[in-house]
Formats: structure tokens, C-alpha cells, sequence
């Protein structure tokens, strides 16, 4: 009598142990309590888990990158329109109807989209300035206080992303690409701000040292400020080009990653879900065997009193 009365208790700690799992799975939806449930299962999903947490982080990295060069784009079509306005000015500053006094008016709203330019070109989102390269805490472009001289300090190098596993896309533009250009009879890198001063300064007939310049040697500064800025506005396409290019890399990656985490999903769903069809049966099922377990118990306990009172 014994021995039943044990192997009574033993199945129905099993079918407690059975029914604590089933009621876990019922009530969370997940198709595992302990990774001893099921150890290849539990790998697997240990696996879907570390690639979704992975991917999720790359994803975030690359829609931070794209709102990063959204807002670069915004400002290069700004610095663009600037540029477009100061070769209206100056073409208008060189006909041989302009006053001497309209040419230091034209200087004016010349230096004032300069600033203008030099302001985006320093923009800062969120901490990051969008034109210096991998230095993004470095202001990119420096005025010297005493001679109004504007310079690039950051890297001329740009900053990556890691778009998938140890691929990297390029992000932005610096201020290098953007803002100079090279010089097609010298073949030196110039910069658009420099041809801007020298413009301004000989409407205003003066020298970079803001000393007096003749007429003659102002207008022969001018005679060629129009091809270069030409030079300048081109290059500033071709980088506006090349941010272009970079962003829908960066979009292609977007949609690659984002189709990957949907696939995880769906694994997730796979392999982490419980089977609430299959559970509602093996629930019922339970119910039946503690049933017909407790009407054994009964019987037992009623024949081992007859036994006792014998």
C-alpha cells in the first residue's frame, strides 16, 4: 500500500510540474519557462534574441544618420541659395552702370550672405556639429576677430556608420568638400570664403589689410570673381551630389536591416510563442488526468481505512 501511496505522490508532483509549465505558457505566451524545457529550442532563441538586440541598435545608428544628413542637405540648399544670391550681386556689382556707392551697397548684402554661409556651415544638431568630418564636437569654421579671416579646422575626413556587421557608409559632408575647390591653373584647394573677402574688399576698394586700392586694380580682382564663384557654386554641387549618394546608401541599408528584423520577428514568433491550441488541449487533458488521479487517491485512502478497521 505503500509503494501505490508513493507512486501516487511522485505522479502528482509530475503533474503539478506539468501543469505550473502549461500555465506559464497559457498565461505569458511564450513557449519556454526554463531553458531546460527545451535546450535547442532555448539556444535558438537565445540566438533570434542577440541578433534582433543587435540589428535594433544598427537600425537606430542608421536612422540617426539619416536624420543627420536630411538636416545637412537642408543646409546645403541654403548655403546654394546664398550662393546664388551674391553671383546675382555681383553680377549686377560688375556692369559699367553701378555707382561707386552701389558697389559698397552690393558689398553689404555680399558680406551678409557670407555670414550667412559661414552660420550653416557651422550648424549644430543635437550636440554634432553636420560639417566636420568625424570631429563633430569641433567647430568646423574658425573667424579670425582682427583680420575677419574665415578657416576650416575640423578633419577632412568624414565620419561612418556601421550600416551591417562591420559594414560602414559614409555619413555627411565636411567642410573641406563642400566649401573649397580646386583651382584649375594652380591646381591648389581655395576657399570659397577667401574669394568671398576678396570680393567684398575690392567693391569696397580695399586689400585683404582693409588698406586703399585703385579702381583699376579692384576691377581686375573682379574681372575673374565670377568664375570663381562659378568654381565654388560647382563645387558645392558636386558635394551636394555626393550627400545625395550617401543618404540613399544609407536609405538601402535602412530598408535591408528593417527586413531582417521583420524576418526575426517572425522567428520570435516561431520558436518563442506558445501553441494556445495545443495548450488549451494538453490544459483539459491535465484537468481529466488530476481527475481521474484524485479518484485514485480516493480509493486508496477508502480501502486503506477498511484495512485499519479490519
Amino acid at each position: 500500500m505503500i509503494s501505490s501511496i508513493d507512486t501516487i505522490k511522485y505522479n502528482l508532483t509530475l503533474l503539478n510540474k506539468r501543469n505550473e509549465r502549461v500555465t506559464y505558457q497559457m498565461s505569458s505566451g511564450e513557449a519556454l519557462q526554463n531553458g531546460s524545457d527545451d535546450s535547442q529550442k532555448y539556444n535558438k532563441i537565445l540566438s533570434i534574441n542577440n541578433n534582433v538586440n543587435t540589428y535594433t541598435s544598427i537600425l537606430e545608428r542608421i536612422q540617426s544618420s539619416e536624420s543627420y544628413n536630411i538636416n545637412s542637405d537642408k543646409s546645403v540648399d541654403s548655403m546654394k541659395s546664398s550662393m546664388e544670391n551674391i553671383i546675382e550681386l555681383l553680377t549686377k556689382a560688375v556692369t559699367g552702370t553701378t555707382t561707386s556707392d552701389g558697389k559698397s551697397a552690393i558689398a553689404d548684402e555680399i558680406e551678409s550672405e557670407m555670414n550667412t554661409i559661414f552660420s550653416l556651415a557651422n550648424t549644430k544638431i543635437d550636440g554634432q556639429y553636420l560639417f566636420s568630418g568625424k570631429s563633430t564636437t569641433v567647430q568646423p569654421f574658425v573667424k579670425d576677430a582682427t583680420t575677419g579671416k574665415i578657416t576650416y579646422v575640423a578633419t577632412d575626413d568624414n565620419k561612418t556608420v556601421n550600416v551591417e556587421n562591420n559594414n560602414y557608409a559614409t555619413q555627411g559632408l565636411n567642410g573641406k568638400e563642400l566649401l573649397y575647390y580646386t583651382d584649375s591653373t594652380t591646381s591648389t584647394q581655395v576657399s570659397v570664403f577667401d574669394d568671398l573677402s576678396e570680393i567684398v574688399n575690392a567693391l569696397r576698394l580695399q586689400d585683404s589689410s582693409r588698406n586703399t586700392i585703385t579702381q583699376d586694380a579692384a576691377d581686375t580682382i573682379l574681372s575673374n570673381a565670377l568664375d570663381k564663384l562659378d568654381a565654388g557654386y560647382d563645387a558645392m554641387n558636386v558635394a551636394h551630389s555626393k550627400l545625395g549618394t550617401r543618404t540613399a546608401t544609407i536609405e538601402n541599408y535602412e530598408t535591408i536591416v528593417q527586413t531582417k528584423l521583420a524576418n526575426f520577428d517572425i522567428l520570435q514568433e516561431e520558436y518563442g510563442s506558445a501553441d494556445l491550441t495545443t495548450l488549451a488541449i494538453e490544459s483539459q487533458s491535465l484537468e481529466n488526468t488530476y481527475t481521474a488521479l484524485y479518484s485514485t487517491i480516493n480509493k486508496v485512502n477508502s480501502l486503506s481505512l477498511v484495512q485499519y478497521l479490519s
